[in-house]
């Protein structure tokens, strides 16, 4: 028989941290709070130990203790009211069918295409500086409809094909390729911060500003149209913070040979053109209920009942029921279904159903801090609170993971917007925007998956990505403050 002791897989900090989560979590209701009655004290104590255990054990396994915690309140429902605004939750669902779906771009080539045709183009081969801003660009649009992950998985690979073909290496030209690589980050986070498609966070802050705001609903369109812009102008500031200040010599990258980069893309075949076409049209009719209320007024009513997991629903059915030449289907259900990432769904659920229970008026949650931060924030203008909360998340997701910095910035955001705030704020603007500056994450490894990746990758080191980083993610929060004010007086 073996010796071996059976314990805990656990480092003693994440063991304390889960003790005092676990106690917190499941004994807070039973500890009185002024003004909260048990139930809320039960939420309050659940939520505390939920940010405990994701910003130092994780958020994977401890999403299903956390989920367990919230079934022992009764008075929110229970187990059927947890599973129903969990995994039952159309947030999570969505997530879980964008996996499935980005899988035909990265799969069929696609996506590598896009970065390749665009880093090859004339305007592209001018300059050395004109290939940095393309492949910035190209990082941003892959951004906009792939997961971070995703994104980065497609253009470091490039830029690793860009160094050899110009025979740049990382012993003589290190600051290159570590600026590149940034770049990388950058832009993907920027283009997953301004679009709802195959993004995480953004779905699931698009989920919770429904739990906060009663009635409240952020369409794809709305949302595309405040933030894109963002995105594209926070994109010229990096490219200029690198010309202009950081400034290295990339004379190297003028020996880049584009028509060999070009030639490692293979002429488009059907399954390439059937997964651009079905996931353009995808895109497209998750847009029409918003885009018709600017185009098509009076055929809004119709386009307005259209879930948002219609689309996606439809377009899976679609790549794997086409058979091809090679009697493939488009899309096979097994690469759909290995591309999910099962802890993001598992997590998403977890967040909806905390950030249900903060809302439900059974906890009271939401009347009590308004009530406690009333005084705090009663002379601050409603512009100043909006920078802050804009500064504030900004800086946190560049230390905590961007997930767990969503669901703290909109669970302090929503509640003072619709109570301390109530009539003098744009609660969509700061829900849109309070969901963006979360996403500009690059500053260190935690931050984001794509920023790990980047530092393990061996262009980047954490050193030049944590300061110009921070340089580029100061920027920005001026950036997100006025463009995203802009963009609101025009389109909200």
């Amino acid at each position: 028989m073996s010796n071996r002791k059976i314990g805990l897989s656990l480092p003693t900090s994440h063991i304390i941290a889960l003790v005092i989560s676990i106690v917190l979590m499941f004994f807070s209701r039973f500890i009185p709070v002024p003004g909260l009655p048990a139930t809320g004290a039960g939420v309050l104590g659940i939520l505390v130990g939920a940010i405990i255990l994701w910003l130092t054990v994780g958020v994977n396994w401890t999403s299903l203790l956390i989920l367990m915690a919230l079934m022992t309140l009764g008075e929110l429902g229970g187990f059927k009211w947890v599973t129903q605004n969990s995994f039952g939750n159309d947030t999570a669902v969505l997530m879980l069918l964008c996996f499935m779906l980005a899988a035909c771009l990265t799969k069929s080539g696609f996506a590598r295409r896009i970065a390749i045709m665009m880093m090859t183009n004339k305007f592209s081969r001018k300059s050395p500086w004109n290939t940095i801003l393309m492949y910035l660009a190209a990082c941003l649009i892959l951004g906009w409809f792939l997961p971070s992950s995703g994104s980065i998985l497609v253009t470091l690979p490039i830029l690793d094909a860009m160094m050899s073909e110009g025979g740049v290496t990382k012993e003589e030209h290190p600051a290159v390729g570590v600026m590149m690589a940034l770049g990388a980050v950058v832009a993907g986070q920027l283009g997953n911060g301004s679009t709802p498609i195959s993004h995480a966070v953004t779905i699931q802050g698009i989920g919770l500003y429904a739990n906060y705001v009663p009635g409240g609903e952020l369409d794809f369109f709305t949302l595309m149209g405040v933030l894109m812009p963002i995105a594209v102008i926070c994109l010229i500031a990096c490219w200029l913070v690198f010309r202009f200040i950081w400034r290295p010599d990339v004379s190297c990258l003028s020996e880049v040979d584009f028509d060999a980069l070009r030639a490692t893309v293979a002429p488009m075949d059907s399954r390439e053109k059937w997964s651009a076409i079905v996931y353009g049209i995808t895109i497209l009719v998750w847009m029409l209920p918003g885009l018709s209320k600017v185009l098509f007024p009076a055929l809004n009513p119709i386009f307005s009942k259209l879930n948002n997991l219609y689309a996606p629903i439809v377009a899976l059915l679609i790549l794997q029921l086409v058979t091809l030449d090679d009697g493939k289907p488009v899309l096979s259900y097994k690469d759909a279904l290995g591309n999910v990432g099962w802890n993001t769904v598992v997590f998403i659920g977890c967040i909806m159903c905390v950030g249900a229970a903060v809302s439900n008026s059974a906890s009271g949650i939401k009347d009590w801090l308004t009530l406690i931060m009333e005084p705090v924030f009663a002379h601050i203008p409603a512009a100043v609170f909006t920078f802050i909360i804009i500064a504030v998340g900004v800086i946190l997701t560049n230390f905590i993971s961007n997930a767990v910095a969503v669901a703290i910035m909109l669970a302090i955001a929503l509640p003072l917007a619709t109570g301390v705030y109530a009539g003098s704020i744009n609660l969509v603007l700061i829900g849109l925007l309070t969901i963006n500056a979360v996403q500009h994450a690059w500053a260190t490894p935690p931050a984001t998956p794509s920023s790990a990746v980047a530092a393990g990758y061996g262009w980047l080191d954490t050193g030049n990505m944590f300061r110009w980083g921070m340089v580029i993610a100061i920027i920005n929060i001026l950036l997100i403050y006025g463009v995203g004010s802009l963009m609101g007086a025009i389109l909200l």
